[in-house]
């Protein structure tokens, strides 16, 4: 790379704040992972991404609900509420609750759902 060019690609590094989520101790969340039945992961995929747009459709406080996939018909839902009322309310909306038992028919083993919450210094 030629000097001024290098000079020019450090000095904007610099300048360009990293990119993280901000912060807020009120904020909470949950993970939750799920494990496909083989040869069903098209139609969990469906049902999951139905699930997600719901979710931040209808209910208040959400911050993130975005399905993951991982190695090994492995899928997560990260999820983000402003604090802990919006956590505490998620599901209970009849279009969000209703969709709960279409992914049942996919999983291979119960939903494993971790609460967290943001870890700020």
């Amino acid at each position: 790379m030629h000097k001024n060019k290098l000079a020019i690609f450090i000095v904007s590094a610099l300048l360009v704040p990293t990119a993280y989520a901000a912060c807020d101790p009120e904020e909470v969340g949950y993970v939750a992972s799920f494990k496909a039945k083989a040869g069903t992961e098209i139609e969990f995929e469906q049902a999951l991404s139905l699930l997600a747009q719901t979710v931040q459709t209808v209910e208040q406080g959400v911050i993130l609900y975005a399905p993951y996939k991982g190695d090994d018909g492995r899928y997560f839902m990260m999820e983000r509420y402003e604090n802990e009322t919006a956590r505490a309310a998620h599901g209970k909306a009849p279009e969000v609750a209703a969709l709960f038992p279409t992914l049942a028919p996919y999983l291979a083993t119960a939903p494993d759902v971790q609460p967290v919450s943001a870890v700020c210094r």
